[in-house]
């Protein structure tokens, strides 16, 4: 187990929040493809906010692969965010389309974290500077979205028992129901076991979910562990009329963190 980094006078000073500045992580922005839910495979700018108001441990034994954003004993939560005016965001951003994908068009910007809604009065100024983008927001579902971001896309992943946070902190069916009210949203529900299918059924019937709108996503760090996963729950995935996806991103890139 890593030992329990210590801040500095400095480190404490560097997460001191500034409402004209976001914190951005250590990932900062870089060109990829979609690996996850409805709009796998298509080029996009993913932008990584500082900050999450869960900590996710899987009772599998992984831990959130973002876990740099949140994880306070860790260094690099202290040492890697930055602080960036928004038009110096958008600069990166735009750059970042230019560098991946020069010439193509269909501009699609991932905000992911860490939990982004943290920050998202700022997000909304930025977005006033991206006319003609399309926007994806990846929220854990805590967090009610303010209305300047409802014609964003928002991909929801609710937390389970299985994520290791207790459910009064995970679970707020206020906030998943409005955002199943917004015209373009998802839920993405990460499996470790089947039995998990019906905690799921639960939050989908509670919250008055869209069956249409609801991702399986088997849990994995490889894609032997997605695979495996994937066939322990395939056959309840298909009965109730819900989708499977999966971390595209292992395939094409690997499990190592992008930096």
């Amino acid at each position: 187990m890593p030992e329990v980094y210590q801040p500095t006078q400095a480190d404490i000073a560097r997460l001191r929040n500034d409402p004209d500045q976001f914190k951005v992580s250590g990932d900062g922005v870089f060109p990829t493809l979609q690996g996850e839910g409805i709009t796998t495979g298509k080029p996009a700018v993913f932008f990584r906010l500082n900050f999450c108001n869960l900590a996710c441990g899987f009772t599998s034994g992984w831990k959130c692969d973002t876990w740099y954003t949140w994880d306070k004993t860790r260094p690099e939560f202290w040492k890697e965010p930055e602080d960036w005016p928004i038009d110096y965001a958008v600069a990166q951003i735009e750059s970042a389309w230019s560098e991946g994908f020069s010439g193509q068009t269909g501009k699609r910007l991932v905000i992911t974290g860490g939990e982004p809604l943290m920050q998202q009065k700022k997000i909304a100024k930025l977005l006033e500077r991206m006319p003609g983008w399309a926007v994806e927001i990846e929220t854990n579902g805590t967090i009610m979205p303010i209305p300047e971001l409802s014609n964003c896309q928002f991909n929801c992943s609710p937390k389970l028992d299985n994520s290791g946070n207790t459910r009064r902190r995970r679970y707020k069916p206020e906030v998943l129901r409005h955002i199943n009210s917004l015209p373009n949203s998802q839920f993405k529900f990460v499996v470790v076991e089947p039995s998990d299918m019906e905690e799921i059924q639960g939050i989908v019937d509670e919250c008055r979910l869209d069956s249409v709108k609801v991702l399986i996503m088997p849990e994995g760090q490889t894609v032997d562990e997605v695979d495996l996963h994937a066939g322990l729950v395939r056959d309840e995935v298909a009965k109730r009329n819900w989708q499977l996806t999966m971390r595209s991103q292992l395939i094409w890139f690997g499990s190592k963190r992008r930096t």
